[in-house]
């Protein structure tokens, strides 16, 4: 579990905010979140069916990754990382990865 699992995650978020996005135009938030919910639980095969629970966790994680790393230099800073592992990156609070954004743009 490293980088690879962290630029899955990065693309992931990346595609989330743009489908969000897209639909935000013409949509409320709810909807635009159930939305995009849909679309990714369409593009999933029946077997790996994922619960509404593990479908937010891995939003919220992409999130993070995205807005962390695209604030910072983008999917090539992932390379770059060097004092934490992808664990410790996931397990960041938004407050926790609002200040790595600050500290790393000094």
């Amino acid at each position: 579990m490293g980088y690879d699992l962290l630029r899955c995650y990065y693309i992931f978020g990346q595609a989330t905010k743009q489908l969000f996005d897209h639909f935000r135009k013409t949509c409320n938030e709810d909807a635009s979140n159930a939305k995009v919910n849909d679309r990714i639980m369409n593009q999933i095969s029946v077997q790996d069916k994922l619960t509404e629970t593990n479908l937010r966790k891995r939003k919220e994680r992409g999130k993070k990754v995205f807005r962390l790393f695209s604030n910072v230099g983008g999917i090539e800073a992932i390379e770059r990382l060097k004092s934490f592992n992808a664990t410790t990156i996931l397990n960041l609070s938004p407050d926790d990865v609002d200040f790595l954004i600050a500290r790393l743009n000094e």
